[in-house]
C-alpha cells in the first residue's frame, strides 16, 4: 500500500468516471460512456489510469465508490468492481458515496438555502434528498423520500434550489424554487472523490463486504401507484 493514493469510482448514471487522488489533490480524472454499464470497460479503463500512474492495485489506500441510488445495473457495475478490487488489495479502505450527496457537492459553490436532489423513481415518482450546509460541508437534511413530485413539493422547504438527473423527466417548478443547469445535474468521479475523501477524514469507511448498493424501492409508493 502507497499512504495517500486514493480512487474513485462513478457509474450510476450514462456519463461514468474515474478519479484518482494522490494525498489531498485531485491527479487525474477520466470519463467514459457507462451507458453499456459493462464491467469489461470500467476494469479496462481502471487498469489503463493506474498504470498511467505507474500503480499496482495493491499500492492503493483508500476507494471511494457510488453507491446509488442511480442506473440498477450502472450502481451494482461498480459496487461489484470495487469489492473485487478490495480482494485484491486487502489493505484498501472503502467509503460508500451516496450519490446523491456526489451530486448535492456539485452544488458546493452555488448560493442557496435548501437543496434537493431528484432521481427518477420510476412509476411517475421521484427520489429525493434535501441537503444543508454545516460549515464547510453539505450533509442531508432529513431522510430521503419517495413520491410524487406534488407530494414532494408540498413537504419540501422554500426557498430551495434543485438538482439531479431526475429533473429530466419531472420538470418541477414554482414560487422560490429554482434549478441548476441540465449540465450539473449528474454525478461526476471528481465529485465522488471530493465526497469519499471527506467521509474518509471523518473515518467513514465500510468493510468491502457490506459494500451495497442503494436501489430506488418504495412498496408502499408503488402500490399506490398500482405498481
Amino acid at each position: 500500500m502507497r499512504p495517500g493514493t486514493s480512487i474513485a469510482i462513478e457509474t450510476s448514471c450514462r456519463q461514468g468516471g474515474l478519479a484518482l487522488g494522490l494525498d489531498d489533490q485531485l491527479a487525474r480524472v477520466v470519463a467514459f460512456d457507462a451507458a453499456s454499464r459493462h464491467a469489461t470497460t470500467l476494469v479496462a479503463r481502471l487498469k489503463s489510469l493506474l498504470e498511467e500512474a505507474a500503480l499496482r492495485p495493491t499500492e492503493l489506500a483508500e476507494l471511494y465508490v457510488s453507491i446509488g441510488p442511480g442506473s440498477f445495473t450502472g450502481v451494482r457495475v461498480g459496487v461489484t468492481v470495487a469489492r473485487t478490487l478490495a480482494q485484491v488489495a486487502p489493505d484498501l479502505r472503502c467509503v460508500a458515496v451516496p450519490t446523491a450527496l456526489a451530486v448535492a457537492h456539485r452544488a458546493a459553490q452555488m448560493e442557496w438555502r435548501h437543496l434537493a436532489v431528484i432521481l427518477d423513481a420510476r412509476g411517475g415518482g421521484v427520489h429525493a434528498s434535501l441537503f444543508a450546509r454545516q460549515g464547510e460541508e453539505i450533509v442531508p437534511a432529513g431522510e430521503p423520500m419517495v413520491a410524487t413530485a406534488e407530494e414532494f413539493l408540498a413537504a419540501a422547504p422554500r426557498p430551495l434550489l434543485l438538482t439531479g438527473e431526475g429533473l429530466d423527466y419531472h420538470p418541477i417548478t414554482g414560487p422560490e424554487i429554482t434549478s441548476v443547469a441540465p449540465a450539473m445535474r449528474l454525478p461526476t468521479a471528481e465529485c465522488v472523490w471530493h465526497v469519499g475523501r471527506q467521509m474518509a477524514a471523518g473515518g467513514q469507511f465500510t468493510d468491502y463486504r457490506r459494500l451495497l448498493p442503494i436501489y430506488v424501492r418504495d412498496p408502499c409508493f408503488r402500490a399506490k401507484q398500482g405498481l
